[in-house]
C-alpha cells in the first residue's frame, strides 16, 4: 500500500480520536482544568468531595460488584461524603477485576459510546478495561495541561516514539514513520528503531518538531547516536512516559534537544495521572482526575519518607469505576510543598513497580535507580538488564560494547557485591540483544520474588 495512503488511514484515525477527545467539549473543559490546577488545598478537597459522592451514588445504584460490597459492609452512599470516608470501601486487586470484571460495568451507560481498552501487560496477561467517553476527554485534557506547563498546545507539530508499529514489519527502508495531518504529529514505528537510527534523526531534523514524546527507552536510543554524532536538536519540550525515566536518560535527553524533560505517570486504568510542573521536583498528583492514596500493606497511610503502593480512586469513568484500586506501582511523597504554588501534592522521583525493586539476602529492598545508577558508568555497556528470580542470586544480560574488558566485569561485579553484600551471587550473561515486552517497553529490572511495600 502506498505510503500516501497509509497517512491518510492514520489521518483518518486522528479524525475520529479528533471528534471524541478534541473538539468545543475539549477547549472548555481544558479551560476549566486549567483553573483548577490553582484550586486552594481546601477548594480542592471539596471538588474531590462532591465528585465523590456522585460516583459512589452511581456506584451503589448502577454497579452490580459495588452494590453487593456496600450491601455486605451494611454501607449506604449517604455514609461515603468524602474522601475521609473511602476508607471504608475495601481495596481493589488485579485479581477481583479480572474475576469480576463484568460485575464492575455499570447498566445504565450506553454500550455504544464506550471504549475498550487493555493495561499493558508488562507483570502479567493484559486486563481488559472499558471506558466511557468522557474519561477520555479528562484524561486528553490533563495530558495537554501539562504540555501547555511547557508552552505546547493543540495543533503544534509533534513527534512520538512509542510501542507502535505503524509500518509493515517487514519493511526494510525509510520511511519507518507516518504522518497524522489532522493532529499534526509523526509517529514513528520502533521495531525498526534500533537498525536504522540515523534515519529517525534524520527525519527528526528535517521535521522539526515542536515537542517529541515516547517511552524513555527508545527516546535514549537516539539520544546516545545523537551524542556520539554531535548532533543537537533544539525543540521546546520532550515527553517521557509509561518506563521509569532515569537519571542519566535525563540528562541525555535534555542535552540533545536542548530543552527540559517532562515525564508524567498515568494508568490505562485511567484513575491516577500526575505530571511535572516548570519546577521539575517531582510529579504532582493530578488530585482533580482521580483520588491517590500511598499504603503500606494496604492498612495506613505513609509517613513522611517512607516509600508505599499507590491505591487510586478515579473520579471521572462511570463505566467501570475503580474505586481504591491497590496497583503495582510503588513512591514516596514529597514532605514539601512546590514552589510553583499548586496545591497538587507531590510525589518523589522514584516511583516504580514492586517488580522492579530487588532485595538483598537479609531482606532489604533495593531500587532500581540505584542499581542503574551504578551500571551507568559503565561506559563499555551498551545495555543491560537485572533478573532476580530469588534471594541469593542476581543475573544480569549485558551488551558489551567493543571496548568491554574482563575488568569491567570485575569491577561491576564488586561494586554489585557493595550494594547486595558479599553472599549475593553475581551473574553476568553477555548478550546481543534484550527483549522488550509485548507493549515495547524496557525493563531495566526483572524480580521475581516479592518486595513488599
Amino acid at each position: 500500500m502506498p505510503v500516501f495512503i497509509q497517512n491518510l488511514g492514520v489521518s483518518y484515525y486522528g479524525l475520529k480520536l479528533y471528534r471524541r477527545e478534541y473538539g468545543k467539549k475539549f477547549r472548555a473543559m481544558l479551560e476549566e482544568f486549567e483553573k483548577q490546577q490553582w484550586y486552594s488545598y481546601d477548594e480542592l478537597r471539596e471538588y474531590q468531595n462532591r465528585l465523590l459522592r456522585k460516583l459512589i451514588k452511581h456506584c451503589y445504584d448502577n454497579v452490580p460488584y459495588y452494590n453487593q460490597v456496600m450491601r455486605g459492609r451494611k454501607l449506604k452512599p449517604e455514609d461515603i461524603k468524602g474522601v475521609d470516608d473511602l476508607k471504608k470501601m475495601p481495596l481493589l486487586t488485579r485479581e477481583t477485576i479480572k474475576e469480576h470484571g463484568d460485575e464492575l460495568l455499570a447498566g445504565n451507560v450506553n454500550q455504544k459510546k464506550l471504549v475498550i481498552g487493555y493495561t499493558s501487560g508488562t507483570i502479567g496477561v493484559p486486563m481488559k478495561l472499558v471506558w466511557d467517553k468522557r474519561v477520555c476527554l479528562v484524561k486528553n485534557v490533563v495530558d495537554w495541561r501539562q504540555k501547555s506547563i511547557a508552552g505546547i498546545k493543540p495543533g503544534d507539530r509533534m513527534a512520538f516514539l512509542y510501542a507502535s508499529a505503524v509500518v509493515p514489519l517487514n519493511r526494510r527502508k525509510p520511511p519507518f514513520w507516518r504522518y497524522n495531518w489532522i493532529l499534526n504529529h509523526l509517529h514513528f514505528s520502533n521495531y525498526h528503531l534500533l537498525d536504522n537510527v540515523e534515519y529517525y534523526v534524520n527525519k527528526l531534523s528535517a521535521f522539526k518538531p515542536k515537542a517529541i514524546e515516547g517511552y524513555p527507552s527508545l527516546l535514549y536510543v537516539l539520544a546516545r547516536f545523537m551524542q556520539s554524532e554531535n548532533i543537537v536538536i533544539p525543540v521546546q519540550a520532550v515527553f517521557t512516559s509509561s518506563e521509569t525515566l532515569m537519571p542519566h536518560q535525563r540528562e541525555a535527553l535534555e542535552a540533545v534537544f536542548d530543552c527540559k524533560v517532562f515525564d508524567f505517570y498515568g494508568l490505562a486504568e485511567r484513575d491516577v495521572f500526575a505530571t511535572e510542573c516548570e519546577f521539575h521536583r517531582g510529579k504532582h498528583l493530578n488530585e482533580d482526575f482521580g483520588i491517590t492514596e500511598v499504603m503500606v500493606d494496604g492498612e495506613r497511610p505513609t509517613k513522611a519518607g517512607e516509600m508505599g503502593r499507590i491505591v487510586a480512586t478515579g473520579l471521572h469513568n462511570y463505566a467501570m469505576p475503580l474505586i481504591r484500586y491497590q496497583t503495582t506501582d510503588v513512591t514516596m511523597l514529597a514532605s514539601s510543598e512546590c514552589a510553583c504554588g499548586r496545591s497538587f501534592p507531590l510525589m518523589e522521583n522514584v516511583t516504580a513497580r514492586d517488580q522492579d525493586f530487588l532485595v538483598t539476602a537479609d531482606g532489604r529492598r533495593i531500587s532500581p535507580y540505584i542499581v542503574v545508577g551504578i551500571t551507568r558508568r559503565f561506559t563499555n555497556i551498551r545495555e543491560h538488564q537485572f533478573i532476580q528470580e530469588d534471594g541469593n542470586s542476581l543475573r544480569i544480560l549485558i551488551i558489551r560494547s567493543d571496548s568491554y574488558t574482563d575488568e569491567d566485569s570485575r569491577a561491576l561485579i564488586e561494586q554489585m557485591k557493595n550494594v547486595f553484600g558479599e553472599k549475593m551471587n553475581i551473574e553476568l550473561e553477555f548478550v546481543s540483544s534484550i527483549p522488550r515486552t509485548k507493549s515495547g517497553k524496557f525493563r531495566a529490572v526483572i524480580s521475581k520474588i516479592s518486595a513488599e511495600f
